[in-house]
C-alpha cells in the first residue's frame, strides 16, 4: 500500500514557492499572492483491510492570482523526490516504502519527477457543506504523464493579509495509470484502495 503517496498527492497540506510577477502579468483589478515556502500536504494510502501509510509531500507553487473573493490562477509542483513516510516503523521499512512508492509501480520519478496541479478557479459555493468547506477549486492534476481534471472542495478565508486554504480530498489514482494492487480480484490483505486521502493546509501572503 505504499502508493499512498497519496500525491496527493494530490492533492494535495502544502509548502508552495512563488515569485512576485511583474505588475504587467495581471488584468486590472487582480493581484498576486506568494505561497509560503516549508509547507507540505499530507497523504494517506489504504489496504482494503483500513490499515494504512501515511506521510507528507512538499509543495511548490506559483504565485497565485486573486481578484476580489476569487482565485482566478496559480500552480502547484509537487516533487516526488520529497515524499516522506510517517508510519511508525523501521528507518529501513520507511526507506523501503519510499523507494517503492517513487518507483514505475506508482510515481515513477525517474520519468515523472513532478506531480503538478494547475488551478483555473477558485469560486464560493452556493452554501457551506458539512465539512465548512465554501470554494470549489477547479484545476487539472498531471500524474505520471497524464492530465485530468480535479476539483477540490476547500475551505478558504480571505484577509487583508493573507489567504488561507483547507482542504480535505480523495482522488482515483487508477484514472490517471497508477493500477498496482488494484486488481480486484486480489485478497483485502494485499488490495490497495484505488482512493488517495490528502490534507492541505496552505497560507498566501498579500504583497
Amino acid at each position: 500500500m505504499k502508493k499512498k503517496n497519496a500525491m496527493i498527492a494530490i492533492c494535495l497540506s502544502v509548502a508552495l514557492m512563488g515569485c512576485k510577477k511583474e505588475t504587467g502579468s495581471v488584468a486590472a483589478g487582480e493581484e498576486m499572492l506568494a505561497v509560503e515556502t516549508g509547507s507540505t500536504a499530507a497523504w494517506k494510502g489504504y489496504l482494503e483491510t483500513g490499515y494504512f501509510n501515511s506521510g507528507t509531500i512538499a509543495l511548490e507553487a506559483e504565485d497565485f492570482i486573486l481578484k476580489g473573493e476569487e482565485i482566478r490562477g496559480g500552480e502547484i509542483s509537487i516533487p516526488i523526490s520529497s515524499i516522506v513516510v510517517t508510519n511508525d516503523l523501521p528507518a529501513d521499512k520507511k526507506l523501503e516504502l519510499t523507494h517503492h512508492l517513487q518507483s514505475a509501480d506508482f510515481f515513477n520519478l525517474a520519468l515523472y519527477p513532478h506531480l503538478v496541479y494547475t488551478v483555473s478557479s477558485a469560486q464560493k459555493t452556493a452554501a457551506v457543506d458539512s465539512k465548512g468547506n465554501n470554494y470549489l477549486i477547479k484545476g487539472n492534476l498531471k500524474l505520471l504523464g497524464k492530465s485530468l481534471p480535479l476539483d477540490i472542495p476547500a475551505k478558504i478565508t480571505i484577509s487583508a493579509t493573507d489567504v488561507k486554504v483547507v482542504s480535505n480530498f480523495t482522488f482515483d489514482r487508477t484514472q490517471w495509470g497508477m493500477t498496482y494492487a488494484s486488481d480486484a480480484n486480489l485478497p483485502a490483505a494485499d488490495k490497495i484502495k484505488n482512493e488517495i486521502e490528502v490534507d492541505i493546509d496552505l497560507r498566501a501572503v498579500r504583497f
